[in-house]
């Protein structure tokens, strides 16, 4: 029988799952799938260890210091059918992150679907969530977005002609280690994702567990 740490899947796993959800994702080469995970991976954790040497794990400190406003909205965010748990607004006059109270509440509740015997405060979920958000304001003011900053695939082939794109879910990845390493998470966060959709009877457990093996056999052979 697996025990909870032994089937928490790792950060390379965790964000090749990321990396599936990305448009694009059928046009990358197998060879440069794990270039793909890696690099965002390293972007977000060393900027979490230089930010977590400056601050701590104080996230909210961090936003105040740079200027960064932060709402928690009461209400549910949905924008037509899509909720959404937080959002940042950027521009060159104000940076506003917002995030919804309703749905750290039921993040929270279903953490331990896939953490056994671990459990979150709404403090702990919001401060992830927070801090993912975060991560994406450094892409905006200083890092430039992690996309950008990594190679282009060729995204369409018209016989000599090509269009190239960034994959931009790299973004994403980057930020879920920016959160796992400046708050010292057990995996990244977007774990709570699938626990979330196992306990809403979207996706079972089972599913998942053999997605986690799908997803790391296609890594290791790429």
């Amino acid at each position: 029988m697996k025990t909870a740490v032994k089937t928490v899947p790792g950060d390379h796993v965790l964000g090749y799952a990321e990396l599936k959800n990305d448009l694009l994702f059928h046009r990358i080469p197998h060879s440069k799938r794990r270039y793909y995970v890696e690099q965002p991976l390293a972007i977000g954790r060393e900027q979490a260890l230089a930010f977590k040497a400056r601050y701590g794990t104080d996230v909210g400190a961090i936003c105040r210091d740079r200027g960064i406003q932060v709402n928690l909205n009461e209400r549910q965010g949905t924008i037509g059918q899509i909720r959404f748990r937080a959002q940042i607004e950027l521009s060159a006059k104000e940076r506003v992150i917002t995030l919804y109270r309703s749905s750290m509440e039921e993040l929270r509740q279903c953490a331990g679907v896939l953490l056994p015997g671990s459990s979150f405060s709404l403090k702990e979920v919001t401060d992830i969530h927070l801090a993912h958000e975060l991560f994406h304001d450094l892409e905006f003011t200083e890092l430039g977005y992690t996309n950008k900053r990594l190679d282009d695939i060729s995204s369409l082939s018209l016989g000599p002609l090509r269009i190239w794109a960034g994959v931009t879910k790299t973004s994403e990845i980057a930020a879920h280690a920016f959160s796992r390493y400046l708050l010292d998470l057990p995996c990244l966060p977007n774990l709570l994702d699938y626990a979330y959709m196992i306990h809403s009877g979207t996706l079972t457990a089972a599913e998942f567990w053999r997605q986690t093996e799908v997803w790391s056999s296609e890594l290791e052979n790429s």
